[in-house]
């Protein structure tokens, strides 16, 4: 990708802030050849002060992106992340749950395997949410999750490099998400959980 990509990426990830934005569309200078005349007016006469000042950037900005290459790149940070067990992990594995629960089908292993014990943890702990964890709790529920949730996750990644899944864009609504999928029925099966019943959507850890 290229710069401009990067950074239209990360306005949509709202991983710039406003402010930040406006200074670089006021200064790179490729940014005209990239946008058409009048959405390059458009975008360096905005009210950048104004709350719906984002809105109206990415509504600029989004039809030069490949919004399937937006989602990819942004489930690639999510795994990476995952993969190198920082401090703040959990927040990268639940939101791997959270991504399920969005469409991404087949993030079942991370997001329910591991995300879901995130947002409720497992009965041992006796607390119904992670806020309600002591430290050192949540420290346990985390590293325990390790190595096998780093291997899950570098599945994923190796799924995405080799074309196996390939994402393609978002409908618009809620599990929305869109993409193709070639893997084979082995690589489908859960690892980390196990649905109870054919016809019920509930399950539990292994």
């Amino acid at each position: 990708m290229n710069k401009i990509e990067l950074i239209i990426y990360k306005l949509i990830a709202r991983e710039i802030e406003i402010n930040k934005f406006e200074q670089w569309v006021y200064s790179e200078k490729d940014l005209e050849c990239f946008l058409s005349p009048d959405e390059y007016l458009n975008l360096i006469s905005l009210n950048y002060k104004k709350p719906s000042s984002l809105y109206d950037a990415k509504k600029i900005l989004k039809p030069h992106i490949n919004i399937g290459k937006y989602y990819d790149w942004y489930l690639r940070r999510v795994l990476q992340k995952v993969i190198e067990h920082p401090s703040d992990a959990h927040k990268y594995i639940e939101q791997c749950y959270e991504m399920y629960c969005d469409g991404y089908d087949f993030l079942d292993n991370l997001g329910l395997g591991y995300g879901l014990a995130v947002t409720f943890p497992p009965s041992e702990y006796n607390a119904d949410s992670w806020d309600q964890l002591e430290s050192p709790e949540q420290k346990r529920l985390i590293d325990g999750f390790y190595p096998v949730v780093r291997e899950e996750a570098e599945k994923v990644i190796n799924w995405l490099n080799t074309g196996k899944i390939v994402l393609t864009g978002h409908d618009g609504d809620f599990q929305g998400i869109e993409y193709t999928d070639t893997r084979t029925t082995e690589e489908k099966e859960p690892t980390s959980y196990k649905v109870a019943t054919p016809t019920k959507k509930w399950w539990k850890f292994w």
